[in-house]
Protein backbone atom coordinates (compact mmCIF):
# COMPACT_ATOMS: atom_id res chain seq x y z
CA UNK A 1 0.00 0.00 0.00
CA UNK A 2 1.37 3.58 -0.81
CA UNK A 3 2.12 5.57 2.27
CA UNK A 4 0.84 9.42 2.05
CA UNK A 5 4.49 10.57 0.28
CA UNK A 6 3.81 8.06 -2.54
CA UNK A 7 0.24 9.25 -2.89
CA UNK A 8 1.07 12.86 -3.30
CA UNK A 9 4.25 11.76 -5.91
CA UNK A 10 1.66 10.28 -7.50
CA UNK A 11 -1.25 12.96 -7.72
CA UNK A 12 1.55 15.00 -9.76
CA UNK A 13 1.87 12.83 -12.62
CA UNK A 14 -0.29 13.64 -15.42
CA UNK A 15 -3.50 12.31 -16.94
CA UNK A 16 -1.81 10.73 -19.91
CA UNK A 17 1.26 9.60 -18.03
CA UNK A 18 -1.53 7.42 -15.57
CA UNK A 19 -3.69 6.98 -18.43
CA UNK A 20 -0.77 5.23 -20.40
CA UNK A 21 0.32 2.95 -17.39
CA UNK A 22 -3.04 1.61 -16.64
CA UNK A 23 -3.76 0.97 -20.52
CA UNK A 24 -0.02 -0.65 -20.10
CA UNK A 25 -1.20 -3.49 -17.23
CA UNK A 26 -4.50 -4.33 -18.78
CA UNK A 27 -4.19 -7.68 -19.66
CA UNK A 28 -1.54 -8.49 -17.12
CA UNK A 29 -3.43 -9.95 -14.34
CA UNK A 30 -7.32 -11.29 -14.27
CA UNK A 31 -7.94 -9.42 -10.96
CA UNK A 32 -6.51 -6.42 -11.75
CA UNK A 33 -8.33 -6.12 -14.78
CA UNK A 34 -11.46 -6.39 -12.99
CA UNK A 35 -10.44 -3.62 -11.14
CA UNK A 36 -9.73 -1.44 -13.96
CA UNK A 37 -12.85 -2.30 -15.52
CA UNK A 38 -14.82 -1.65 -12.43
CA UNK A 39 -13.26 1.93 -12.07
CA UNK A 40 -14.36 3.16 -15.59
CA UNK A 41 -17.22 1.57 -14.88
CA UNK A 42 -17.87 4.37 -12.23
CA UNK A 43 -18.05 7.48 -14.18
CA UNK A 44 -21.07 5.73 -16.57
CA UNK A 45 -23.72 4.74 -13.86
CA UNK A 46 -26.13 3.48 -15.83
CA UNK A 47 -23.71 1.11 -17.70
CA UNK A 48 -22.91 -0.04 -14.36
CA UNK A 49 -26.05 -0.72 -13.33
CA UNK A 50 -26.45 -2.98 -16.38
CA UNK A 51 -23.39 -4.91 -15.63
CA UNK A 52 -24.05 -5.41 -12.07
CA UNK A 53 -27.94 -6.79 -13.03
CA UNK A 54 -26.34 -9.17 -14.98
CA UNK A 55 -23.36 -10.31 -12.89
CA UNK A 56 -25.95 -10.74 -9.94
CA UNK A 57 -28.56 -12.33 -11.65
CA UNK A 58 -25.77 -14.74 -13.12
CA UNK A 59 -24.23 -14.62 -9.45
CA UNK A 60 -27.68 -17.33 -8.33
CA UNK A 61 -27.31 -19.31 -11.33
CA UNK A 62 -23.63 -20.39 -10.85
CA UNK A 63 -23.36 -24.86 -9.75
CA UNK A 64 -19.22 -25.03 -9.69
CA UNK A 65 -18.51 -26.31 -5.75
CA UNK A 66 -15.66 -23.53 -4.48
CA UNK A 67 -13.55 -25.65 -2.23
CA UNK A 68 -12.10 -24.31 1.35
CA UNK A 69 -9.08 -23.01 -0.87
CA UNK A 70 -10.47 -21.05 -3.55
CA UNK A 71 -13.46 -19.79 -0.74
CA UNK A 72 -11.27 -16.53 0.11
CA UNK A 73 -11.19 -15.82 -3.90
CA UNK A 74 -14.70 -15.82 -4.07
CA UNK A 75 -15.68 -13.60 -0.59
CA UNK A 76 -13.55 -11.47 -2.39
CA UNK A 77 -15.09 -11.17 -5.83
CA UNK A 78 -18.54 -10.68 -3.78
CA UNK A 79 -16.66 -7.79 -1.63
CA UNK A 80 -16.17 -6.07 -4.84
CA UNK A 81 -19.45 -6.56 -6.21
CA UNK A 82 -20.84 -5.14 -2.88
CA UNK A 83 -18.48 -2.26 -3.04
CA UNK A 84 -19.92 -1.44 -6.63
CA UNK A 85 -23.30 -1.60 -5.53
CA UNK A 86 -22.92 0.30 -2.31
CA UNK A 87 -21.51 2.77 -5.07
CA UNK A 88 -24.63 4.01 -6.18
CA UNK A 89 -26.04 5.40 -2.47
CA UNK A 90 -26.74 7.93 -1.84
CA UNK A 91 -27.12 9.06 -4.93
CA UNK A 92 -29.49 6.56 -6.18
CA UNK A 93 -30.88 4.54 -3.54
CA UNK A 94 -33.63 3.39 -5.10
CA UNK A 95 -31.51 1.42 -7.66
CA UNK A 96 -29.26 1.01 -5.02
CA UNK A 97 -31.56 -0.86 -2.51
CA UNK A 98 -32.93 -2.92 -5.60
CA UNK A 99 -29.63 -4.63 -6.33
CA UNK A 100 -29.17 -5.06 -3.17
CA UNK A 101 -32.01 -7.32 -2.86
CA UNK A 102 -31.24 -9.45 -6.01
CA UNK A 103 -27.76 -9.65 -4.31
CA UNK A 104 -28.89 -10.92 -1.21
CA UNK A 105 -31.26 -13.48 -2.69
CA UNK A 106 -28.43 -15.14 -4.07
CA UNK A 107 -27.28 -15.57 -0.21
CA UNK A 108 -28.75 -19.65 -0.41
CA UNK A 109 -27.06 -20.69 -4.08
CA UNK A 110 -23.76 -19.42 -2.74
CA UNK A 111 -23.37 -20.53 0.70
CA UNK A 112 -24.76 -23.99 -0.88
CA UNK A 113 -21.91 -24.58 -3.36
CA UNK A 114 -19.15 -23.41 -1.43
CA UNK A 115 -16.89 -24.50 1.86
CA UNK A 116 -16.93 -21.41 4.02
CA UNK A 117 -15.19 -23.04 6.85
CA UNK A 118 -13.62 -19.41 7.14
CA UNK A 119 -16.69 -18.13 7.26
CA UNK A 120 -15.97 -15.14 5.15
CA UNK A 121 -18.27 -15.39 2.03
CA UNK A 122 -20.54 -15.40 5.16
CA UNK A 123 -18.85 -12.46 6.13
CA UNK A 124 -19.89 -10.53 3.33
CA UNK A 125 -23.93 -11.52 3.00
CA UNK A 126 -24.13 -10.69 6.90
CA UNK A 127 -22.28 -6.95 6.10
CA UNK A 128 -25.18 -7.03 3.01
CA UNK A 129 -27.55 -6.88 5.57
CA UNK A 130 -26.09 -4.08 7.13
CA UNK A 131 -25.99 -1.86 4.01
CA UNK A 132 -29.70 -3.09 3.07
CA UNK A 133 -30.85 -1.83 6.57
CA UNK A 134 -28.94 1.48 6.10
CA UNK A 135 -30.23 2.10 2.49
CA UNK A 136 -33.86 0.82 3.17
CA UNK A 137 -34.14 3.80 5.81
CA UNK A 138 -33.30 5.94 3.28
CA UNK A 139 -35.62 5.21 1.03
CA UNK A 140 -38.41 4.81 3.44
CA UNK A 141 -37.69 8.49 4.56
CA UNK A 142 -37.70 9.09 1.29
CA UNK A 143 -41.32 7.25 0.51
CA UNK A 144 -42.75 8.71 4.07
CA UNK A 145 -41.92 13.08 2.93
CA UNK A 146 -43.55 12.63 -0.07
CA UNK A 147 -46.80 11.02 1.21
CA UNK A 148 -50.03 12.84 2.93
CA UNK A 149 -50.21 11.44 6.63
CA UNK A 150 -53.21 9.88 6.31
CA UNK A 151 -51.35 7.42 3.50
CA UNK A 152 -48.52 6.54 5.85
CA UNK A 153 -50.02 3.59 7.68
CA UNK A 154 -50.53 1.60 4.16
CA UNK A 155 -46.71 2.63 3.62
CA UNK A 156 -45.89 1.45 7.26
CA UNK A 157 -47.53 -1.58 6.61
CA UNK A 158 -45.92 -1.89 3.29
CA UNK A 159 -42.57 -2.04 5.08
CA UNK A 160 -42.98 -4.09 7.42
CA UNK A 161 -44.17 -6.65 5.25
CA UNK A 162 -40.63 -5.93 3.24
CA UNK A 163 -38.70 -6.70 6.46
CA UNK A 164 -40.53 -10.28 6.48
CA UNK A 165 -39.76 -11.08 3.13
CA UNK A 166 -36.31 -10.24 3.64
CA UNK A 167 -35.88 -12.20 6.88
CA UNK A 168 -38.30 -15.10 5.68
CA UNK A 169 -35.64 -17.08 4.48
CA UNK A 170 -32.24 -16.90 7.48
CA UNK A 171 -31.24 -20.37 7.57
CA UNK A 172 -27.47 -19.51 7.54
CA UNK A 173 -28.20 -16.40 9.66
CA UNK A 174 -26.70 -13.84 7.83
CA UNK A 175 -29.78 -12.06 8.02
CA UNK A 176 -29.68 -11.79 11.71
CA UNK A 177 -28.44 -8.09 11.62
CA UNK A 178 -31.06 -7.08 9.88
CA UNK A 179 -33.46 -7.78 12.82
CA UNK A 180 -30.66 -6.70 15.12
CA UNK A 181 -30.86 -3.33 13.61
CA UNK A 182 -34.46 -3.23 12.38
CA UNK A 183 -34.95 0.04 14.51
CA UNK A 184 -32.65 2.08 12.39
CA UNK A 185 -35.39 1.30 10.01
CA UNK A 186 -38.76 0.82 11.57
CA UNK A 187 -40.79 3.04 14.96
CA UNK A 188 -40.87 1.37 18.11
CA UNK A 189 -44.52 1.27 17.22
CA UNK A 190 -43.97 -0.78 13.88
CA UNK A 191 -41.24 -3.08 15.59
CA UNK A 192 -43.95 -4.26 17.85
CA UNK A 193 -46.71 -4.94 15.61
CA UNK A 194 -44.21 -6.96 13.68
CA UNK A 195 -43.48 -9.01 16.95
CA UNK A 196 -47.06 -9.65 17.56
CA UNK A 197 -47.53 -11.27 14.28
CA UNK A 198 -44.84 -13.32 14.63
CA UNK A 199 -45.85 -14.52 17.92
CA UNK A 200 -49.68 -15.41 16.41
CA UNK A 201 -47.29 -17.05 13.81
CA UNK A 202 -45.11 -19.32 16.78
CA UNK A 203 -48.20 -20.31 18.39
CA UNK A 204 -50.08 -22.05 14.89
CA UNK A 205 -46.95 -23.61 13.87
CA UNK A 206 -46.22 -24.88 17.48
CA UNK A 207 -49.22 -25.96 17.66
CA UNK A 208 -49.10 -27.97 14.52
CA UNK A 209 -45.85 -29.48 15.80
CA UNK A 210 -47.55 -30.54 18.67
CA UNK A 211 -50.07 -32.52 16.99
CA UNK A 212 -47.59 -33.87 14.55
CA UNK A 213 -45.79 -35.00 17.81
CA UNK A 214 -48.81 -36.58 18.93
CA UNK A 215 -49.83 -38.27 15.68
CA UNK A 216 -46.30 -39.53 14.77
CA UNK A 217 -45.35 -40.46 18.10
CA UNK A 218 -43.83 -44.02 16.86
CA UNK A 219 -41.52 -42.18 14.79
CA UNK A 220 -37.91 -41.59 15.21
CA UNK A 221 -36.03 -38.58 15.87
CA UNK A 222 -34.23 -38.47 12.48
CA UNK A 223 -38.11 -39.53 10.74
CA UNK A 224 -39.50 -36.42 11.87
CA UNK A 225 -40.62 -33.71 9.28
CA UNK A 226 -38.28 -31.50 9.72
CA UNK A 227 -40.14 -28.22 8.07
CA UNK A 228 -41.43 -27.56 11.13
CA UNK A 229 -38.60 -27.65 13.55
CA UNK A 230 -36.94 -25.62 11.37
CA UNK A 231 -39.83 -23.04 10.84
CA UNK A 232 -39.98 -23.01 14.64
CA UNK A 233 -36.38 -22.30 15.27
CA UNK A 234 -36.28 -19.69 12.27
CA UNK A 235 -39.21 -17.97 14.16
CA UNK A 236 -37.50 -17.98 17.98
CA UNK A 237 -34.62 -16.85 16.62
CA UNK A 238 -37.01 -13.66 14.70
CA UNK A 239 -38.82 -12.80 18.09
CA UNK A 240 -35.59 -13.22 19.97
CA UNK A 241 -34.29 -10.93 17.52
CA UNK A 242 -36.55 -8.36 17.02
CA UNK A 243 -37.19 -7.97 20.87
CA UNK A 244 -33.36 -7.45 21.51
CA UNK A 245 -33.37 -4.40 19.01
CA UNK A 246 -36.34 -2.83 21.02
CA UNK A 247 -34.44 -3.58 24.11
CA UNK A 248 -37.65 -3.92 26.20
CA UNK A 249 -36.13 -5.96 29.08
CA UNK A 250 -39.84 -7.41 29.84
CA UNK A 251 -40.93 -8.39 26.36
CA UNK A 252 -37.35 -10.17 25.65
CA UNK A 253 -38.11 -11.97 29.23
CA UNK A 254 -41.45 -13.01 28.30
CA UNK A 255 -40.74 -13.95 24.70
CA UNK A 256 -37.71 -16.02 26.06
CA UNK A 257 -39.29 -17.31 28.73
CA UNK A 258 -42.42 -18.55 26.25
CA UNK A 259 -40.17 -20.14 23.90
CA UNK A 260 -37.94 -22.45 26.49
CA UNK A 261 -40.49 -23.26 29.08
CA UNK A 262 -38.43 -26.11 30.89
CA UNK A 263 -36.94 -24.94 34.48
CA UNK A 264 -34.25 -24.02 35.28
CA UNK A 265 -33.45 -23.17 32.08
CA UNK A 266 -30.83 -24.68 30.19
CA UNK A 267 -27.12 -23.32 30.45
CA UNK A 268 -26.69 -22.35 26.90
CA UNK A 269 -30.36 -20.69 27.11
CA UNK A 270 -29.63 -19.31 30.39
CA UNK A 271 -26.31 -17.36 29.04
CA UNK A 272 -28.13 -15.90 26.37
CA UNK A 273 -30.82 -14.32 28.15
CA UNK A 274 -27.84 -13.10 30.86
CA UNK A 275 -25.96 -11.94 28.25
CA UNK A 276 -29.12 -9.41 27.17
CA UNK A 277 -29.99 -8.56 30.19
CA UNK A 278 -26.49 -7.48 31.43
CA UNK A 279 -26.09 -5.28 27.73
CA UNK A 280 -29.21 -3.88 28.52
CA UNK A 281 -28.45 -3.52 32.20
CA UNK A 282 -31.07 -4.92 33.81
CA UNK A 283 -28.56 -6.17 36.76
CA UNK A 284 -31.23 -7.13 39.23
CA UNK A 285 -33.26 -9.13 36.93
CA UNK A 286 -29.87 -10.85 36.03
CA UNK A 287 -28.92 -11.36 39.28
CA UNK A 288 -32.29 -12.85 40.28
CA UNK A 289 -31.52 -16.16 38.01
CA UNK A 290 -27.66 -15.92 38.70
CA UNK A 291 -28.79 -16.90 42.31
CA UNK A 292 -32.15 -18.82 41.40
CA UNK A 293 -31.77 -20.60 37.89
CA UNK A 294 -28.33 -21.10 37.35
CA UNK A 295 -26.89 -24.45 38.30
CA UNK A 296 -23.24 -25.00 39.46
CA UNK A 297 -22.32 -28.41 38.73
CA UNK A 298 -18.80 -28.54 38.51
CA UNK A 299 -15.88 -25.94 38.99
CA UNK A 300 -16.49 -24.28 35.70
CA UNK A 301 -19.78 -23.53 36.51
CA UNK A 302 -19.10 -21.74 39.56
CA UNK A 303 -16.48 -19.34 37.76
CA UNK A 304 -18.55 -18.48 34.88
CA UNK A 305 -21.32 -17.55 37.56
CA UNK A 306 -18.69 -15.13 39.46
CA UNK A 307 -17.70 -13.86 36.34
CA UNK A 308 -20.96 -12.81 35.14
CA UNK A 309 -21.52 -11.20 38.93
CA UNK A 310 -18.15 -9.66 38.34
CA UNK A 311 -19.34 -8.14 35.11
CA UNK A 312 -22.38 -6.78 36.53
CA UNK A 313 -20.44 -5.59 39.66
CA UNK A 314 -17.90 -3.86 37.16
CA UNK A 315 -21.15 -2.14 35.17
CA UNK A 316 -22.43 -0.94 39.13
CA UNK A 317 -19.13 1.00 39.80
CA UNK A 318 -19.32 -1.43 43.26
CA UNK A 319 -15.31 -1.98 43.60
CA UNK A 320 -16.09 -4.04 47.16
CA UNK A 321 -18.18 -6.60 45.81
CA UNK A 322 -16.76 -7.05 42.48
CA UNK A 323 -12.96 -7.76 44.56
CA UNK A 324 -15.24 -10.62 46.78
CA UNK A 325 -16.46 -12.52 43.15
CA UNK A 326 -12.80 -11.61 41.78
CA UNK A 327 -11.24 -13.57 44.78
CA UNK A 328 -13.46 -16.34 45.14
CA UNK A 329 -13.16 -17.32 41.17
CA UNK A 330 -9.15 -16.66 41.37
CA UNK A 331 -9.25 -19.42 44.27
CA UNK A 332 -11.42 -21.73 42.27
CA UNK A 333 -9.85 -21.64 38.89
CA UNK A 334 -6.34 -19.61 39.28
CA UNK A 335 -5.01 -17.66 36.30
CA UNK A 336 -3.16 -14.69 34.39
CA UNK A 337 -6.06 -12.89 33.61
CA UNK A 338 -7.88 -13.34 36.87
CA UNK A 339 -4.75 -11.71 38.80
CA UNK A 340 -4.78 -8.85 36.16
CA UNK A 341 -8.44 -8.36 36.99
CA UNK A 342 -7.71 -8.22 40.63
CA UNK A 343 -4.80 -6.29 40.87
CA UNK A 344 -6.98 -3.74 38.54
CA UNK A 345 -8.98 -2.72 40.99
CA UNK A 346 -7.55 -4.04 44.57
CA UNK A 347 -6.18 -1.11 47.25
CA UNK A 348 -2.37 -1.76 48.12
CA UNK A 349 -3.07 -3.63 51.36
CA UNK A 350 -5.19 -6.19 48.99
CA UNK A 351 -2.49 -6.36 45.94
CA UNK A 352 0.11 -7.07 48.72
CA UNK A 353 -2.11 -9.97 49.72
CA UNK A 354 -2.82 -11.32 46.39
CA UNK A 355 1.17 -11.23 45.45
CA UNK A 356 1.28 -13.34 48.21
CA UNK A 357 -1.04 -15.76 47.14
CA UNK A 358 -0.10 -15.65 43.14
CA UNK A 359 3.55 -16.58 44.19
CA UNK A 360 2.28 -19.52 46.92
CA UNK A 361 0.31 -20.50 44.20
CA UNK A 362 2.96 -20.69 41.03
CA UNK A 363 4.96 -22.80 43.35
CA UNK A 364 2.24 -25.52 43.40
CA UNK A 365 1.90 -25.14 39.96
CA UNK A 366 2.43 -28.21 37.79
CA UNK A 367 1.87 -26.12 34.73
CA UNK A 368 4.75 -24.37 33.68
CA UNK A 369 2.86 -22.06 31.67
CA UNK A 370 0.62 -21.20 34.20
CA UNK A 371 3.40 -21.01 37.19
CA UNK A 372 5.77 -18.29 34.73
CA UNK A 373 2.74 -16.13 33.71
CA UNK A 374 1.49 -15.70 37.85
CA UNK A 375 4.71 -14.89 38.69
CA UNK A 376 5.13 -12.15 35.46
CA UNK A 377 2.06 -10.90 36.61
CA UNK A 378 3.13 -9.96 40.12
CA UNK A 379 5.95 -8.56 38.66
CA UNK A 380 8.57 -11.37 40.35
CA UNK A 381 10.47 -11.68 36.39
CA UNK A 382 13.82 -12.97 37.76
CA UNK A 383 12.03 -15.45 39.85
CA UNK A 384 9.96 -16.16 36.91
CA UNK A 385 12.93 -16.76 34.93
CA UNK A 386 14.32 -18.95 37.23
CA UNK A 387 11.15 -21.39 37.38
CA UNK A 388 11.79 -21.38 33.64
CA UNK A 389 15.54 -22.36 33.72
CA UNK A 390 15.00 -24.78 36.36
CA UNK A 391 11.57 -26.79 34.19
CA UNK A 392 12.41 -26.02 30.84
CA UNK A 393 12.27 -29.17 29.23
CA UNK A 394 8.77 -28.82 30.18
CA UNK A 395 8.75 -26.22 27.51
CA UNK A 396 8.77 -28.91 24.66
CA UNK A 397 5.10 -30.18 25.58
CA UNK A 398 3.26 -26.46 25.04
CA UNK A 399 1.60 -26.08 22.01
CA UNK A 400 3.54 -23.66 19.57
CA UNK A 401 0.56 -21.36 19.67
CA UNK A 402 0.25 -20.71 23.63
CA UNK A 403 4.51 -19.96 23.44
CA UNK A 404 3.70 -17.84 20.53
CA UNK A 405 1.12 -15.75 22.26
CA UNK A 406 3.26 -15.96 25.76
CA UNK A 407 6.39 -14.07 23.60
CA UNK A 408 3.60 -11.54 22.54
CA UNK A 409 3.46 -10.52 26.31
CA UNK A 410 6.65 -10.81 27.72
CA UNK A 411 8.17 -7.87 29.59
CA UNK A 412 11.16 -6.39 29.62
CA UNK A 413 14.09 -8.87 31.69
CA UNK A 414 12.54 -12.07 30.44
CA UNK A 415 15.92 -13.14 28.14
CA UNK A 416 15.98 -16.64 29.44
CA UNK A 417 12.38 -17.32 29.09
CA UNK A 418 12.50 -16.07 25.61
CA UNK A 419 14.95 -18.34 25.11
CA UNK A 420 13.76 -21.08 26.18
CA UNK A 421 10.98 -20.07 24.44
CA UNK A 422 12.25 -20.10 20.94
CA UNK A 423 14.64 -22.84 21.42
CA UNK A 424 11.59 -24.99 21.80
CA UNK A 425 9.96 -23.57 18.58
CA UNK A 426 12.78 -24.23 16.92
CA UNK A 427 12.98 -27.71 18.07
CA UNK A 428 9.63 -28.16 17.72
CA UNK A 429 10.11 -27.56 13.48
CA UNK A 430 13.05 -29.13 13.03
CA UNK A 431 12.67 -32.51 14.97
CA UNK A 432 9.60 -33.28 13.18
CA UNK A 433 10.72 -31.85 9.54
CA UNK A 434 8.03 -29.35 8.82
CA UNK A 435 9.58 -27.67 6.04
CA UNK A 436 6.56 -25.52 5.45
CA UNK A 437 7.43 -23.50 8.79
CA UNK A 438 11.18 -23.47 7.77
CA UNK A 439 10.72 -19.51 7.38
CA UNK A 440 9.40 -19.52 10.57
CA UNK A 441 12.52 -21.57 12.31
CA UNK A 442 15.20 -19.71 10.78
CA UNK A 443 14.07 -16.36 12.35
CA UNK A 444 13.60 -18.03 15.42
CA UNK A 445 17.24 -18.65 14.71
CA UNK A 446 18.08 -15.56 14.17
CA UNK A 447 16.27 -14.70 17.23
CA UNK A 448 18.14 -16.44 19.42
CA UNK A 449 21.45 -15.38 18.27
CA UNK A 450 20.30 -12.10 19.35
CA UNK A 451 19.11 -12.70 22.88
CA UNK A 452 22.92 -14.11 23.35
CA UNK A 453 24.34 -10.88 22.67
CA UNK A 454 22.16 -9.42 25.22
CA UNK A 455 22.60 -12.24 27.75
CA UNK A 456 26.38 -12.57 27.32
CA UNK A 457 26.92 -8.53 27.94
CA UNK A 458 24.25 -8.38 30.65
CA UNK A 459 25.22 -11.79 32.98
CA UNK A 460 28.18 -13.96 30.96
CA UNK A 461 26.10 -17.53 31.18
CA UNK A 462 23.30 -19.08 30.78
CA UNK A 463 22.41 -19.74 34.53
CA UNK A 464 21.42 -23.93 33.84
CA UNK A 465 21.15 -23.76 30.02
CA UNK A 466 23.22 -24.93 27.42
CA UNK A 467 25.10 -22.18 26.20
CA UNK A 468 24.09 -20.28 22.72
CA UNK A 469 27.64 -22.07 21.04
CA UNK A 470 26.81 -25.51 22.93
CA UNK A 471 23.37 -25.35 22.00
CA UNK A 472 23.85 -24.44 18.15
CA UNK A 473 26.64 -27.11 18.20
CA UNK A 474 24.16 -29.44 18.77
CA UNK A 475 21.44 -27.89 16.79
CA UNK A 476 23.84 -27.89 13.63
CA UNK A 477 25.05 -31.91 14.24
CA UNK A 478 21.33 -32.55 14.53
CA UNK A 479 19.68 -30.87 11.90
CA UNK A 480 22.52 -30.15 9.58
CA UNK A 481 21.85 -32.07 6.49
CA UNK A 482 17.97 -29.88 6.47
CA UNK A 483 19.44 -27.70 3.73
CA UNK A 484 16.58 -26.07 3.05
CA UNK A 485 15.85 -24.20 6.26
CA UNK A 486 20.11 -23.33 6.40
CA UNK A 487 19.41 -21.66 3.21
CA UNK A 488 16.80 -19.52 4.75
CA UNK A 489 19.27 -18.67 7.92
CA UNK A 490 21.51 -17.83 5.28
CA UNK A 491 19.27 -15.32 3.92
Amino acid sequence: MLNSEQKQLLAQLSNTTLVNFVADIYGVDKLLDKKIERLLLQSDKPKLIKKLTTTLKGLKRRRKFIDYWESSEFATELHHLASDVMSLYPEQPSKCLELIELFISSTNSSLKRCDDSNGEVGGVYSDLAQSWLTVASTCYEQEKSSLPIDEQDILSQAWQEKVKAMISDNNYGTKDDILLGVNQLLSESEIRGLILDYQQYYEEVRAKKSLTDQVDKKKSAYDMDHTLIYEKMNIERTLKNLAGALGDVTLFEEIYLNIYTARPLHSRQLQELLRFLVDNNAHDVAQRYLRDDWRSRTVADQVKRLDWLSEIYNKQDNTEASMAVLGEAFELQASPARLKAIMSVATPAEQAYWRKEAHKLAGQQENIMMATSLLLEIGETALANQIAVARHTEFADVHYTALTQLLKELPVGTHFIQVIIYRSLLNDILDSARSKAYGHAARYFKRLAQLDISISNAVNNYSGLDSHQDYMSSLTQKHGKKRSFWERVND
